[in-house]
């Protein structure tokens, strides 16, 4: 994934490489529904989706999912990679210039943990459908989520990130970090473009968006204390600015935003690159040709 420099002027052009430890409602601002252009800028190289950050500080495991599972290979991957944690290795061969995270799968999933310490995230939408989940993981390993238990799973959720962090610098040491602070909206806009509440919707799970929302907001303080250098993109900023939609490509979700959302995300984006010292940007570059040959 590419983004662009403003620098010198012979760099005002330069495409910038993206990778994104998160979730679709990151990854939609990279997609030409959301975002016609974004390529002239943007490139987007690598994705971990829907992993949880306990997960992904966990240890490695084989790819549990089999042909008889039927999974296409997006769903698979998600899936395997999960277990594998082979994203730390392929953000050490594209050295990306930025990575961007989102914690929708700690709010929205949790973990499991398959033995003391140890977890992988509990996504019912995948990793529920596989023979492995069926046979081995349903009803019988623990689940940690924020509803269940918040403070412990804060408390596992911080420790996580620690380990997270390390490996994100020892893979990718140039790169810059971007946390993206999504948010969970309460309403949408119906086709008649009146505001409706999204729980009743009748078209997605029942939260406690409130808690969610409190949550990942601790989350997210968390992680900006931890490294000064970590850029935030955050367009709630308390408030409640941007609703779903019923005609989101997607469909009505609570990080299925309307299309002015990402339009905005971008633009910080943007804002964040041109920040970028001219000199610490050829640092990376020079780095970055070491360390992938």
């Amino acid at each position: 994934m590419s983004a662009f420099y403003i620098g010198k002027d012979c760099e005002q052009n330069e495409m910038r490489t993206i990778a994104i430890l998160g979730s679709s409602a990151t990854r939609h601002n990279f997609n030409t529904i959301f975002n016609a252009n974004y390529k002239k800028k943007f490139e987007c190289v690598l994705m971990q989706n829907q992993s949880s950050i306990i997960s992904m500080a966990s240890t490695k495991r084989s790819n549990p999912v089999i042909k008889e599972d039927g999974f296409n290979k997006y769903d698979e991957e998600s899936v395997s990679t999960d277990f594998t944690k082979t994203f730390f290795n392929d953000l050490a061969k594209v050295q990306p210039d930025t990575i961007i995270i989102d914690l929708f799968a700690d709010a929205h999933f949790g973990v499991l943990e398959l033995e003391s310490g140890e977890y992988i995230t509990d996504n019912r939408w995948k990793l529920w459908r596989t023979t492995y989940y069926k046979n081995e993981l349903k009803d019988k390993a623990p689940k940690l989520t924020i509803d269940t238990d918040k403070e412990k799973y804060l408390e596992v959720f911080k420790k996580s990130w620690d380990t997270v962090l390390k490996k994100l610098k020892e893979a990718a040491p140039m790169s810059k970090i971007v946390l993206h602070e999504i948010q969970n909206v309460k309403e949408y806009y119906n086709f008649d473009d009146k505001k409706y509440n999204l729980i009743n919707s009748g078209k997605v799970m029942k939260i406690d968006t409130d808690l969610y929302n409190q949550t990942l907001q601790e989350m997210h303080a968390y992680i900006e204390a931890s490294d000064s250098s970590i850029e935030v993109i955050n367009l709630f900023a308390g408030r409640e600015l941007y609703l779903s939609f019923d005609e989101h490509p997607w469909g009505l979700f609570y990080v299925h935003y309307t299309m002015d959302y990402y339009v905005s995300f971008l633009d910080q984006l943007i804002a964040i690159e041109k920040k970028e010292n001219w000199m610490d940007h050829i640092k990376r570059k020079n780095y970055r040709r070491t360390a992938i040959k």
